[in-house]
C-alpha cells in the first residue's frame, strides 16, 4: 500500500508538469489575438492629406453663392439700363421699346416702360431733393456764422467757423455738381424717349419729366 501511495503522487507530479510544459507550448505557438489582429483605422489616423480633402469637399458642398457685381447690375427689365455717364445709349432703348411692343399687348408694353421710368424717375427726384437740400443748408449755415460772428466778438473762433463752413460748402458744391450732371442726363433721356413714342402712338399720361424746381412737366 505504501508503495502504491508513492507511485500515485509521483504520477500526479508527472502529469501536472505535462500540463504546465503543454501549456507553455501552446503559449508559445499561439501569439496573443491583439499581436495577430489588423491595427483598427479611425478618423483621426486618417492621412492629413486625405483630411484636408474630406474638409473641402464638405465645405464646397454647402458653399453659398458670392454675389458679384454683375449680379448686382442684373437687370430684369427687356429694356437695356440707361447709361449715366460716357456715350448715350437712348436710341438702343428706343429700339428696343419698339421691338418689346410688336410681340407683346399694349398693357404689357406700358407696364414695362412704367417699371422703367419709375426707376430712373425716382433717382431723378432724389437728386433734385438733395441739391435743393444742400442748397437751403448752406444758406442757413452762413446767415446764422455770420450773425454769430457779428454777436460773439471772438474773431479768432470766427475766423475758425468760417474756414470749417467753407470745406463743407465745398464739399456741398461737389456733391451739387454730380447731383446736376445726373438731372441733366436724365432729363434729356426722358425727353427724348417720350418724343420718340409718338410714332409707335404711345401716350402716356404719367411720363412726366421733373425739373429743377422740383414741377413736373409734360
Amino acid at each position: 500500500m505504501q508503495a502504491f501511495r508513492s507511485f500515485r503522487q509521483l504520477l500526479g507530479w508527472n502529469l501536472l508538469l505535462l500540463s504546465f510544459a503543454l501549456s507553455g507550448a501552446e503559449g508559445q505557438s499561439t501569439p496573443p489575438s491583439t499581436l495577430t489582429a489588423p491595427p483598427q483605422t479611425s478618423n483621426s489616423d486618417k492621412p492629413v492629406a486625405a483630411a484636408v480633402r474630406d474638409s473641402k469637399a464638405q465645405k464646397n458642398s454647402h458653399a453659398k453663392k458670392v454675389f458679384t457685381d454683375d449680379d448686382m447690375d442684373a437687370n430684369p427689365s427687356p429694356l437695356p439700363r440707361l447709361k449715366m455717364d460716357g456715350v448715350d445709349n437712348t436710341d438702343q432703348i428706343i429700339t428696343e421699346i419698339g421691338n418689346y411692343r410688336k410681340t407683346h399687348t399694349p398693357e404689357q408694353t406700358e407696364q414695362v416702360l412704367h417699371d422703367w421710368y419709375d426707376e430712373y424717375d425716382g433717382q431723378l427726384r432724389a437728386a433734385i431733393e438733395d441739391n435743393q437740400s444742400r442748397s437751403t443748408l448752406m444758406q442757413e449755415n452762413q446767415r446764422n456764422g455770420y450773425e454769430l460772428c457779428q454777436q460773439g466778438g471772438d474773431y479768432e473762433q470766427c475766423a475758425k467757423r468760417q474756414m470749417s463752413e467753407a470745406v463743407g460748402a465745398r464739399n456741398d458744391q461737389t456733391t451739387m455738381a454730380r447731383n446736376n450732371a445726373l438731372i441733366h442726363r436724365l432729363q434729356q433721356a426722358f425727353m427724348k424717349i417720350r418724343n420718340s413714342l409718338y410714332p409707335f402712338n404711345l401716350h402716356y399720361a404719367w411720363f412726366k419729366i421733373r425739373t429743377t424746381n422740383n414741377i413736373d412737366s409734360y
